[in-house]
């Protein structure tokens, strides 16, 4: 019962979508009527500045640190932290409070890898660095090296189901994406 308790709990908390937030409470706008109308850290970027971005981007990552936190304290394991992940992710993208018109996840995703797997997540960070110099596309990048998280946890960490859920994650990231692509 507690595991689903966090998980429903997971769900809910991502419904927190800090571009709404921020531009809100700090800008006096509604991210959804702004730029892309995405409430994203990126969107928030170009709507807000250098500030709004990087408060919406520490707010989406903390609500991903602070839900796999829980998991890992209640012993849920890296399998029930990435499902408490999916979860978190799920509610970010598809919020109820929001007509499920959420944002893209990819700010809360890193967030919950940095948790889960430190190095996974520099892998990631690396790989990234290494796509945007040679192709200088933001999106591209990042989707390929979002791919690329299952493999190194599971090289990193070595957990099969953990790598699978990531893997989910990753594949609905790139689903949501595919109007950049």
């Amino acid at each position: 019962m507690q595991t689903v308790i966090i998980f429903l709990f997971s769900y809910f908390l991502g419904q927190l979508l800090f571009a709404d937030i921020v531009g809100r409470v700090f800008y006096h706008k509604n991210v959804f009527h702004e730029g892309s109308g995405n409430p994203g850290a990126r969107n928030a970027g170009r709507t807000f500045g250098k500030i709004g971005f990087l408060l919406v981007l520490i707010g989406d990552m903390l609500k991903a640190i602070f839900i796999c936190w829980v998991a890992d304290k209640y012993g849920l394991g890296v399998n029930g932290q990435t499902i408490a992940l999916t979860f978190l992710i799920a509610g970010h993208m598809f919020p109820l409070i929001y007509k499920f018109k959420g944002g893209k996840g990819v700010a809360s995703f890193i967030g919950g890898l940095l948790y889960i797997s430190p190095y996974t997540t520099f892998s990631f960070i690396g790989v990234f660095l290494i796509l945007f110099i040679y192709n200088r596309s933001f999106t591209k990048s990042g989707l390929i090296a979002i791919l690329t998280t299952p493999i190194f946890l599971f090289i990193y960490d070595n957990h099969l189901w953990g790598s699978i859920n990531i893997a989910i994650i990753a594949i609905i990231i790139i689903l949501r994406h595919r109007e950049n692509m």
